[in-house]
């Protein structure tokens, strides 16, 4: 099965998290390739990009892999923020494009907690209503052990 694992990272943890997917995708046989989102023009400061966030504002994002025709299987990611994913998965929900029919699985990174759930359906609803069939989701608290999140993807994966 090929697998393109989309993700916005900003600190690094959401990276973190599709770097171990693509290791536990290839020590299953299957192949996995990241593709990380980034806005044209990155809002530096992580109280602007929260409240962006709160916003639902979508920034323009670099032309990265929008046309997923190629791929059975799209895994995607993003951080929490201000209760909602980033605004560059926003972006990339809406343009991205051949996701109807594909299989999805949800993933996003934490510090509190708080939003999680509500994040993690949002994405849900957004890739159902493009067509794809989300079959999983699963969250990551930031300073959760290598270990720890090796076991829930390999349960979802």
């Amino acid at each position: 099965m090929r697998t393109a694992v989309v993700y916005y990272s900003y600190s690094g943890n959401t990276h973190r998290v599709g770097q171990l997917i693509i290791g536990v995708l290839k020590s299953k046989g299957e192949d996995g390739i990241p593709v990380r989102i980034r806005p044209l023009k990155e809002e530096v400061s992580f109280i602007k990009q929260c409240r962006d966030a709160f916003m639902r504002k979508k920034p323009k994002i670099y032309r990265t892999m929008l046309d997923l025709k190629d791929y059975d299987r799209i895994i995607l990611g993003s951080p929490v923020w201000a209760f909602n994913a980033a605004p560059a998965i926003s972006t990339y929900l809406e343009e991205c494009r051949s996701i109807e029919g594909k299989e999805a699985i949800c993933f996003v990174t934490y510090g509190s907690g708080a939003g999680k759930d509500k994040t993690l359906k949002a994405m849900k609803e957004k890739l159902t209503e493009r067509g794809a069939k989300v079959v999983a989701e699963v969250s990551f608290q930031q300073n959760e052990g290598l270990e720890s999140c090796r076991e829930k993807l390999e349960k979802i994966l």
